[in-house]
């Protein structure tokens, strides 16, 4: 009673705030999702580590600023895009890898990089081409005859400190289509291959010459494919990764038989002359991703709408199913499905309506919450899919690694951040870490106070939870005992295959075939996802 009461006035506390707080901790609900957000800002060379009361936990340091992602590996290293390296570093803050592109006759890499499981790095790449050669492809002469933007993935392996090779490239000026010239390479009838890109669909803008503008790459392990955003033609594509680099070049091979064309694209079919503008979807996205495995909406994907469903009134962030029959994406009426959002949000964050006309991305968590982030702000902020507001955080470091004091006016967006990614607390590259809090990066922070008091009134530390995995015998091994609302089983298709209510013990029967398999433990202010192999 005494901790109900307690935590009750701390709620009150929080949410009666006279000035709310500009930056750090802005927000924060008790039923907000376990788990560390990793973020690092446009105007300084450090990376941040921080916990659900905003308290740094952990901090590296690089020589550049960022361009513009960073992940935190599963073996606790962390991989950072610069200005002009992709770099590797562990824990300590020590080089594992630093491979200087510029060094390496690579030029213009930009906004994403992706981790593979093979240890391999994607990136996005720009190639530059004169008017001329792309009139000579069939273009449409453009009108400031500026020089004309392609994207290119590459794919990098790593080899010693400062060493690495490129095993892999998909370029977009291999899959072009264009109805203009019928003597150029490329004619064809636009509407019959939606596989491949319109290179007039835009001619008469100031994007013209920078036609694709790709601002993220992700990658799908199960399907191996790859996962593109793009600004200028407001469309996200999914290509196949499963080719050689010859057959990515061409119209056939991999696992799909169709090359490198375009498998799956959604948010704008004008751009294969198909529908009208009332079924334009996406409107300057960025952040496509698909849900990690297990998570909630695993197999569905996640996109930040900057201009919002059809207007540029406000941002929206999304869900969406793409569907897969027979291993080929779906289509109706020759648009590709679906024809709709999975789930849709838009709205404000104390106060302010979400707007951002450039950047920003989403981030799904295990529970089915999400994590948004806003550049403009430098801020992100969790909601339920119900839109309730669990926890909002603006970064303190500005220019330089300046920390900007509470209260105090944040001009020239010097604390705007690209994206922000939350990992839960029992993600393998947290194993064996020291995640002690440090304090708060400003210089006050009374919300911050009142959640690190809340946090004091439950003495479970879920950190130290552990299953015995392999599974042996059918039975669930606890390392201590525990009690959860609900305990599910949930298989590698993302199916739920057992639930039990109300478990209290340290054994959990099972009859189970051996596979690999997501267990998901629930109270009401704990989400757990941990992945169990049954023999």
């Amino acid at each position: 009673m005494k901790n109900f009461i307690f935590n009750w006035i701390i709620l009150i506390s929080i949410s009666s705030f006279s000035q709310i707080n500009t930056i750090g901790l802005r927000s924060y609900n008790e039923n907000v999702s376990n788990g560390y957000t990793l973020f690092t800002p446009e105007q300084n060379q450090n990376v941040y580590l921080i916990d659900n009361c905003g308290q740094l936990v952990h901090q590296w340091t690089f020589d550049e600023q960022p361009a513009l992602t960073c992940y935190l590996l599963e073996n606790g290293n962390l991989l950072r895009a610069g200005r002009n390296s992709v770099e590797i570093r562990d824990w300590d803050n020590t080089i594992i890898w630093s491979f200087n592109l510029e060094n390496n006759g690579i030029d213009s890499q930009h906004h994403d990089i992706e981790p593979l499981p093979n240890g391999n790095v994607l990136c996005i790449l720009i190639d530059h081409y004169t008017d001329a050669e792309m009139v000579a492809l069939g273009k449409i002469p453009s009108p400031n005859g500026s020089i004309f933007k392609l994207d290119k993935v590459i794919e990098i392996e790593p080899s010693g400190i400062n060493g690495g090779t490129i095993v892999w490239e998909w370029k977009f000026i291999d899959h072009l289509i264009q109805d203009n010239d019928f003597t150029k390479p490329n004619f064809g009838v636009v509407e019959n291959h939606p596989e491949l890109i319109d290179l007039n669909y835009i001619h008469t803008t100031t994007l013209d010459n920078d036609y694709t503008h790709v601002n993220s790459i992700d990658y799908n392990a199960e399907l191996d494919q790859i996962l593109l955003s793009s600004r200028t033609l407001n469309e996200i594509y999914v290509v196949d990764h499963s080719t050689s680099t010859l057959e990515a070049s061409g119209h056939i091979g991999g696992n799909s038989n169709k090359g490198g064309d375009i498998l799956w694209r959604w948010g704008n079919p004008k751009a294969y002359k198909q529908g009208t503008s009332v079924d334009q979807k996406l409107f300057s996205q960025h952040d496509a991703k698909w849900v990690e495995p297990g998570y909630t909406d695993d197999g569905k994907i996640t996109v930040f709408n900057n201009g919002g469903f059809d207007t540029l009134n406000s941002s929206t962030i999304h869900l969406i199913t793409p569907e897969i029959i027979n291993g080929d994406y779906s289509m109706s009426n020759n648009i590709f499905n679906p024809q709709g959002y999975d789930w849709s949000w838009n709205g404000s964050v104390l106060g302010e309506i979400v707007n951002e006309s450039k950047k920003s991305g989403v981030h799904s968590l295990p529970n089915g919450n999400l994590l948004f982030c806003r550049t403009s702000r430098g801020q992100f902020t969790e909601i339920t899919k119900t839109g309730e507001n669990l926890w909002t955080y603006a970064n303190p470091a500005g220019l330089n690694g300046t920390i900007v004091d509470q209260f105090d006016v944040i001009s020239n967006n010097v604390n705007s951040i690209f994206r922000a990614e939350k990992y839960p607390i029992d993600y393998l590259g947290f194993e064996g870490k020291d995640l002690t809090p440090q304090g708060i990066l400003e210089n006050e922070n009374s919300i911050s106070i009142m959640c690190e008091n809340t946090l004091s009134t439950n003495s479970l530390d879920f950190n130290t939870l552990k299953i015995i995995n392999p599974v042996e015998n059918n039975v669930i091994l606890f390392s201590e005992h525990v009690a959860f609302k609900n305990v599910s089983i949930i298989d590698i298709h993302g199916k739920t295959i057992l639930s039990v209510k109300n478990f209290d013990g340290n054994q959990l029967p099972i009859n189970l075939s051996p596979s690999i398999y997501f267990i998901k433990l629930q109270n009401q202010n704990i989400d757990l996802t941990k992945k169990i192999i049954v023999k």
